[in-house]
């Protein structure tokens, strides 16, 4: 069985005739990274332009055509699923003009623009779980390398967003895409958090007018749920690295990121990166590393009680003590998703609806004097009960389906590529593949968590597809027996732009059929 705790080659040397490029080559427009790459390298310049967060609209677009290149295309498995949710999604938009008992009354045409801009984050994301999936498959190994390492370097600008958020909170500029946006547009609150950077969110959640880091994502709960995704990547990043000094400084991100993690008073996170820290341990266990995993379990309860004997842990205690209304509006939301559903089970309400008033009283609602009073979205606290409003029983069901498959594909993947080849059916032993498999588990299992807790924004939902796509392509993917001279050809080269058909070329993948 591969080992998952050595660290693994991944340059040149002499058994392995490949050799992976570094993440900077992919800025070249012909490299197949190129679409990933020109946008997460150069992050925080895009962040100041304002386009960091709909430079993923832009992303899709530029994957969708290196795409349209490749004469054949294969499925990654459980897309039926995913295909079938959004034919939901076109279903329910019969169901537009609706108003649910206790909402606020409007047309179908008033709410199209927002449902719009929602179909084109899922669109966005469709086309990036395909991306991954044909550029990792077709690229082998060495793509699948370099694209894991740009998740990592997505973590590492994430990070780096927390921080400025810790020690700068009220940083903000004028981006230059707010300033050619029109004043009606800038005005909308959602579109002023896309293209107006800022380091954090300012709210009185604590009683002291706190800054919760947010850069380089519009909210708060954004930037949790990227950091969540992103973090086994840190562990993918080490694993990959070639000296040891470069997996120290890949480790040392989970680290470096629990002052922003702690300070952006953010549980959903905090209870998801317990989570996931528990889920990537079993799967440890799972392939027999005892060892690695006491001494993790030994290393984490050290950092715990550290961590509750610094200021930091003051903290904590006052967040979960605090009197702050989110446990109540979270729950208030919830509980109207499902009557929402209820009322319509099969289409759903094409989109989210507003409360007419208050939790407490019909009567108090939004008005010039009060703007944040009443009114409230249904359906806005997290993904799965976003789906639930929107889609009804059925489409939340599709919706939650896919992911579940997903994570269930990642999960059997203990029978690995690397665990396949030692039995001799297959080619040498590469614990790059089931450490990629590892880190998408993971990726895939706090997904399903941040649904319940956080609604997708499209950098977010872009994020969560390129793991699944790059997760299942490692999962699938089969080396090349060594040759007699104990060598090991590189047939499945990371192929550039210039010739997406040769890379295709002789390729046989088999596509799960939909559900």
């Amino acid at each position: 069985m591969a080992d998952l705790t050595a660290p693994v080659t991944t340059g040149r040397t002499a058994d392995d005739g490949r050799v992976v490029r570094p993440v900077l080559a992919a800025l070249h427009p012909r490299d197949p990274l190129f679409p990933l790459a020109v946008l997460v390298v150069p992050l925080p310049v895009w962040w100041l332009l304002g386009m960091a967060n709909l430079g993923w609209f832009a992303v899709a677009g530029l994957m969708a055509l290196q795409l349209g290149r490749y004469r054949r295309l294969t499925a990654p498995p459980a897309l039926g699923w995913w295909l079938l949710f959004c034919l939901w999604l076109v279903l329910s938009l019969l169901a537009l003009g609706l108003n649910p008992t206790d909402t606020v009354a409007a047309s179908a045409s008033s709410r199209v623009v927002a449902v719009g801009f929602r179909f084109l984050e899922y669109a966005s994301a469709t086309v990036c779980l395909l991306w991954a999936w044909t550029v990792a498959t077709t690229g082998g190994r060495p793509a699948m390398v370099r694209m894991a390492r740009l998740l990592g370097v997505m973590l590492l600008w994430s990070v780096a967003g927390g921080l400025l958020g810790v020690v700068a909170p009220e940083f903000e500029v004028t981006s230059l895409v707010e300033r050619l946006l029109p004043g009606s547009l800038t005005s909308a609150g959602y579109v002023s958090a896309l293209v107006h950077p800022a380091a954090a969110q300012i709210q009185d959640v604590l009683g002291t007018g706190d800054g919760r880091p947010s850069a380089p994502f519009p909210y708060t709960n954004s930037w949790a749920n990227a950091v969540g995704l992103l973090a086994p990547w840190a562990i993918v990043c080490a694993r990959l690295a070639r000296t040891r000094l470069t997996r120290i400084a890949w480790s040392a991100l989970l680290v470096v990121v629990i002052p922003a993690a702690v300070l952006s008073l953010n549980r959903g996170l905090w209870l998801g990166l317990g989570l996931g820290a528990a889920f990537g341990l079993v799967l440890l266990l799972r392939r027999g590393h005892v060892v690695p995993v006491a001494a993790i379990v030994a290393g984490g309860t050290i950092a715990l009680v550290v961590l509750a004997l610094s200021p930091l842990g003051a903290v904590v205690i006052a967040r979960q003590s605090s009197e702050a209304p989110s446990n109540d509006i979270r729950g208030w939301s919830i509980q109207r998703a499902f009557e929402l559903a209820e009322e319509s089970p099969v289409l759903g309400y094409g989109g989210t609806r507003e409360q007419v008033g208050s939790l407490k009283s019909i009567a108090i609602g939004n008005s010039t004097d009060c703007a944040n009073c009443g009114n409230l979205p249904i359906g806005t606290n997290g993904q799965l009960w976003f789906a639930l409003t929107g889609q009804g029983f059925v489409g939340a069901g599709l919706w939650l389906g896919f992911h579940v498959a997903v994570l269930w594909l990642l999960w059997r993947g203990r029978r690995a590529p690397a665990d396949a080849v030692e039995e001799g059916r297959s080619g040498p032993a590469d614990p790059a593949l089931p450490t990629i498999v590892w880190g998408a588990a993971a990726s895939a299992f706090l997904a399903l968590w941040f649904s319940l807790v956080y609604d997708r924004v499209a950098a977010t939902g872009c994020l969560e597809m390129l793991a699944f796509g790059l997760g299942l392509a490692a999962l699938t993917c089969r080396e090349t027996p060594r040759s007699s001279t104990g060598t090991t050809p590189d047939t499945t080269p990371d192929t550039t732009l210039e010739t997406p058909d040769a890379a295709l070329a002789g390729t046989t993948r088999t596509a799960v059929p939909a559900p």
